[in-house]
């Protein structure tokens, strides 16, 4: 995960970590829209995107408050695009 902002030490009120401000996507991601784009950064309290490189898949990201884990998207939620080797070399 790489730090795209200095958000990465803010806690929620229960304590745990906010990846606000994080990503988890490709080393040569190519965002499919802006609004994908905008969602990989997001908090996971909101709605993220991250890239799952040892299953190699996108997912929505599930807060670890929540349960953690993730739902595995094929398409932009968005556009509608097709996510795959474009957007995760």
């Amino acid at each position: 995960m790489r730090d795209v902002r200095s958000h990465r030490n803010a806690l929620h009120s229960d304590g745990t970590k906010c990846k606000e401000g994080t990503a988890s996507v490709p080393a040569r991601f190519v965002p499919c829209c802006e609004t994908f784009a905008n969602h990989t950064t997001a908090c996971e309290l909101d709605v993220r995107y991250e890239w799952w490189r040892e299953k190699r898949q996108w997912v929505i990201a599930i807060a670890e408050s929540a349960g953690g884990g993730g739902i595995r998207i094929a398409h932009c939620p968005h556009c509608g695009s097709r996510l795959g080797s474009k957007h995760a070399s």
